[in-house]
């Protein structure tokens, strides 16, 4: 399987409620040195995404268009748009994604990740 193809399902299995509600499995997939900026502004490390995740069961994502670079031998980067649910009440976020990867002693862990809000597009089946 190549480079491109592992690192976009892993990142994918961070979007599974499996991965989501599991500290072990999250840790598998994320830097210690992982921070975010979420689409709503928001900006956390690791110990709040272990803290909040596992807890938030009520939430779905479709993702589409993704994109894959190495940004050099060590580093890479994905870009994909996402249409995430936070609850049955919740009519939906969409967004531009980005997420950077690092090889950490053979293991590839995101290290960032960033969602911006954007206007509503088509979601492809």
């Amino acid at each position: 399987m190549a480079l491109a193809d592992i690192i976009i399902e892993k990142e994918k299995a961070l979007l599974t409620l499996g991965v989501r509600s599991s500290v072990e499995k999250l840790k598998s997939l994320l830097s210690n040195e992982f921070k975010e900026v979420g689409a709503s502004g928001a900006y956390f490390g690791l110990r709040e995404v272990l803290e909040c995740l596992p807890g938030d069961g009520n939430w779905s994502c479709k993702t589409q268009d993704w994109e894959f670079r190495m940004l050099n031998s060590e580093i890479a980067q994905t870009i994909h748009k996402a249409f995430i649910v936070h609850s049955d009440k919740d009519e939906g976020t969409y967004s531009r994604r980005t997420s950077i990867w690092k090889n950490e002693s053979g293991e590839w862990k995101m290290i960032y990740h960033q969602g911006t809000k954007v206007e509503a597009f088509e979601i492809k089946p």
